[in-house]
């Protein structure tokens, strides 16, 4: 209960200070102002909140994405893009303004439970017709998965641009060192950590911050390949105990990856920090998704000829995180033209040629498997190629650990895992505390 006192003095602390700067306000007008949107003359301007945008892998991909929604449609709907840095800060934001039930017309719910929050709240369109009006659209929810991400009790809310395939990458020239080669066992890849330690490697970028992404996805690929029951938690939505055996071992083991296999900026540090840690070769090994390829030819980010020396990699077990994210949904508007405005721009950014372009500039893997890895993708991106291939062979899949979290539950995740790593909270003490407020936060 503490924990959730806390979350919530949080979130009340963030609704006074949006409040403050023009966020707050009960009636209509305020409402219409509040979602940043207006009819310029004839042209509806949409109001979009996002934080792909400056060095976001996605930034380049949401960009063109605008420019190309905006000649389209030039003179009659016209997206803004509003800068959000950081996805925990955006994550926030749009939390906060469900809760004062006025959203921006487009959110992008990304791993947040965002949709779910705000249909609990009565604020999503229904796409249910419209999609169903428009074959290729419809087509693409014949995918058991991608209606998981958007679906709820029979009805459509959500589209998905992105699918979720994510192994880990490693250094070659750092495991040439050692002689080893990725492992297939657990067993094995922690022999390689030892292995590489005792070179004075630093084996793995991790993270606590922003909801610790890196982190998690090597503990939820452990869950996931521990036995029936921890993959069965691992594709289960909203799960309330967390103090299982699966989940109880691989958060003993991340406690040690903490305390011996990574940088000394893992704890308080952000996803930027254990990227730019593999980047600059500080670290041998990071776990991410085919969208992280971009960067490694990058040299506003890496060395020149840093892609030549990146492997990639699944996880031992036959392993691979394989879920689409959660889509984009319209939020109702007292404007019925801007929630058009809103649908037209759902439909422009996850269409089959949405997908296409996030998957020849960035490396996204499509949400849509009706969407066919192209020629060109895998010539800008070699690894992409090397990637699915191995992805091709895993019969072991699921979601993300965070990604079936009740919401609110991963930012307690991320703000408690420092006292995990430094021993303040035991595993079974942390698992409790996860348990505690899942039961709590409970989603029908």
């Amino acid at each position: 209960m503490k924990m959730m006192k806390r979350w919530l003095s949080c979130a009340l602390a963030l609704v006074m200070l949006l409040g403050l700067v023009g966020c707050g306000g009960g009636t209509d007008e305020g409402a219409a102002s509040d979602s940043g949107s207006e009819s310029t003359g004839d042209e509806i301007v949409i109001n979009y909140p996002t934080f792909q945008v400056g060095t976001n892998t996605a930034a380049p991909v949401v960009a063109e994405l605008v420019n190309r929604f905006n000649e389209e449609y030039a003179g009659q709907y016209r997206i803004e893009i509003e800068e959000v840095p950081g996805d925990a800060n955006y994550a926030e934001r749009i939390q906060v303004q469900i809760s004062s039930g006025q959203l921006p017309p487009v959110v992008y719910g990304g791993g947040y439970a965002l949709l779910d929050l705000a249909l609990e709240a009565d604020l999503v369109v229904d796409l249910t017709d419209v999609v169903n009006a428009d074959p290729e659209w419809a087509a693409m929810y014949d995918n058991d998965a991608w209606q998981a991400a958007n679906c709820r009790d029979g009805k459509i809310y959500a589209s998905s641009s992105e699918g979720q395939l994510i192994g880990y990458f490693y250094n070659k020239e750092l495991f040439d060192q050692v002689g080893i080669q990725p492992a297939t066992t657990w067993e094995e890849f922690f022999d390689n950590c030892d292995k590489l330690l005792a070179a004075g490697i630093t084996p793995l970028a991790m993270d606590t911050a922003d909801g610790a992404w890196v982190s998690m996805l090597l503990m939820g690929a452990m869950v996931a390949t521990s036995g029936d029951e921890g993959l069965e938690f691992m594709n289960t939505k909203y799960p309330t105990d967390y103090n299982i055996e699966p989940v109880v071992n691989a958060v003993a083991e991340m406690q040690k990856w903490y305390q011996n296999y990574t940088t000394l900026d893992a704890v308080g540090g952000a996803y930027e920090n254990a990227a730019n840690n593999f980047f600059s070769g500080n670290v041998a090994m990071i776990c991410n998704g085919p969208w992280m390829i971009g960067d490694f030819s990058d040299t506003s980010k890496t060395p020149e000829g840093f892609d030549q020396n990146v492997g990639v990699a699944t996880y031992p077990g036959g392993f691979v995180y394989d879920a689409p994210i959660e889509g984009m949904f319209v939020t109702k508007q007292d404007d019925p033209a801007l929630e058009e405005a809103a649908i037209a721009m759902v439909k422009f950014f996850t269409s089959p040629e949405a997908q296409t372009l996030a998957l020849e500039m960035q490396g996204m893997v499509p949400a849509a498997a009706s969407v066919e890895i192209t020629d060109t993708a895998t010539t800008n991106f070699p690894l992409l190629g090397e990637f699915l291939n191995m992805a091709s062979e895993c019969t072991v899949r699921s979601n993300t650990f965070t990604g079936n979290m009740v919401p609110g539950l991963q930012d307690l995740f991320s703000a408690e895992l420092p006292n995990l790593a430094n021993g303040t909270y035991t595993p079974e003490q942390f698992c409790q505390i996860l348990t505690d407020f899942a039961t709590e936060n409970a989603v029908a």
